[in-house]
């Protein structure tokens, strides 16, 4: 059985206007504050799209846009590559599409230089995003659980005041765009008393108390070979387990949770 949702990464040149104008109604319907010229703007900064659509009507249900950079600290060269927007309508949470998709994307990039260390820059809005990189990757600064190496902290904070100005918070280490911004909508990834009751969310309510008003907790992951088969693994698992059960309930099989 394969996925509802297929996935592809494209240059975001090749985008058409129908699929601009798609990716800016997604946005518009989860988060609050998103006006046509911030989305272009953000977009604009981008040289590449994670898109992802139903297999049946060609929706677009989710995206995520990217940008790869050459960096350098420590007098070493590193690969960065920096999410922006990114999105994925609420009916289609739990799939694992795009995990997939962004694993094959810092795949590639990592086999293009084995060698040179890789990096994923992360701006976390809300709970699910920081999720993300923590439950994949252990070396995420910032983490509840994992101290950073020297350097890292410095390295991070350069390269957000470098990237994003005044904007950057270094005491608070989030970041909050001049004027409107996104905030996720209420109602749409509320961190209830349940959420609240895992650490790693807590952690991240901690850390970025203004999330509610659209205010960003910067952080920088690192992608090491193991971590990302691990990764990828995970991420392929929980597909296969998400269309066993969707097959079995489909057949009439009552399905334990």
């Amino acid at each position: 059985m394969m996925s509802p949702l297929k996935g592809s990464t494209v240059r975001r040149d090749s985008l058409t206007e129908v699929q601009r104008a798609q990716m800016l109604a997604l946005m518009q319907l989860c988060y609050a504050g998103v006006s046509p010229e911030r989305f272009a703007a953000d977009l604009e900064d981008k040289q590449y799209v994670i898109l992802l659509h139903t297999r049946r009507t060609g929706e677009l249900v989710g995206f995520s846009t990217l940008r790869v950079a050459e960096e350098s600290t420590g007098g070493r060269q590193v690969e960065v590559v920096y999410s922006g927007d990114t999105v994925i309508h609420p009916d289609w949470w739990g799939h694992k599409v795009l995990q997939v998709c962004f694993g094959r994307f810092v795949l590639s990039r990592k086999l293009r230089r084995p060698l040179r260390p890789l990096h994923w820059l992360l701006l976390s809005a809300g709970f699910k995003t920081y999720l993300l990189a923590v439950n994949y990757f252990p070396r995420t600064l910032p983490r509840r659980d994992w101290a950073p190496p020297v350097g890292r902290a410095d390295f991070l904070h350069a390269l957000a005041t470098r990237w994003f100005g005044e904007q950057y918070d270094a005491v608070r280490g989030t970041l909050r765009f001049d004027g409107a911004h996104y905030r996720v909508r209420d109602g749409v990834a509320p961190i209830d008393r349940a959420a609240a009751s895992h650490p790693d969310i807590a952690f991240f309510a901690e850390r970025n108390p203004r999330h509610g008003e659209g205010e960003e907790l910067v952080c920088l992951v690192e992608i090491r070979w193991w971590d990302l088969f691990r990764a990828l693994g995970r991420s392929v698992s929980g597909q296969l387990r998400g269309w066993a059960r969707r097959g079995l309930r489909h057949a009439g099989v009552r399905v334990g949770t």
